[in-house]
């Protein structure tokens, strides 16, 4: 027995059938190509700038050149404007003069080879322990002096003794801790795991003893 289905009803049953296909079509292919599309033109315009940055940086190349070679001169000559490591009782004497220029008195001193990371190759810390005496208004000029002294000096501590306070203005007695930055040519051939030794400890200053 056959069922025979009236012309409008073919027609809605046709139309549906077109419907879901359209919709299958359209959530099945259509739209996964317009994601497709999308994502190739955004690493086409993120290529694209790529592309404007290397040619922007490849233009700027020669110029960066000159650059790094001015910045490698001037850090060469910065370096050598460092106290020579062989040459560090002159930096202590420099030392005692500040100290004595402060209406202090430079005691004792001690020298010790440092150590610091990311320092440029050739640059040597030195550790100073001073022992200085003196009244509290020279004792606050010799820090400042050192603190000053050139650009190669770094003051990491400083301690205080009092005295019995018998007086408005006691003489004190302290010990300032320098970092002194050396420049040493032949440390880039030493091997970069070994620590240098401090250098041979220069003659007492006069009035002082090490």
């Amino acid at each position: 027995m056959s069922v025979k289905l009236a012309p409008r009803s073919l027609f809605l049953i046709v139309l549906a059938l077109c419907v879901v296909a359209l919709l299958g079509w359209y959530f099945g292919r259509y739209q996964v190509r317009q994601q497709e599309i999308s994502l190739l033109q955004s690493d086409l315009e993120t290529t694209r700038l790529n592309a404007e940055r290397y040619r922007a940086a490849q233009r700027d190349l020669p110029e960066l050149r000159k650059t790094v070679a001015r910045l490698e001169v001037e850090r060469d000559q910065f370096l050598r404007a460092l106290p020579a490591s062989a040459e560090f009782g002159v930096v202590l004497d420099e030392v005692r003069r500040n100290v004595s220029a402060a209406g202090a008195e430079m005691t004792t001193f001690t020298v010790q080879s440092g150590t610091a990371s990311g320092l440029p190759t050739g640059v040597r810390p030195l550790n100073l322990s001073l022992g200085v005496s003196g009244p509290f208004a020279a004792m606050f000029r010799a820090l400042r002096s050192l603190e000053t002294m050139n650009r190669f000096t770094t003051v990491s501590g400083l301690n205080l003794q009092l005295p019995q306070a018998d007086t408005f203005n006691p003489t004190l007695q302290g010990t300032l801790n320098l970092t002194v930055y050396t420049f040493d040519p032949a440390q880039p051939a030493a091997s970069s795991g070994a620590t240098p030794a401090a250098p041979a400890a220069p003659a007492a200053p006069q009035g002082g003893t090490q």
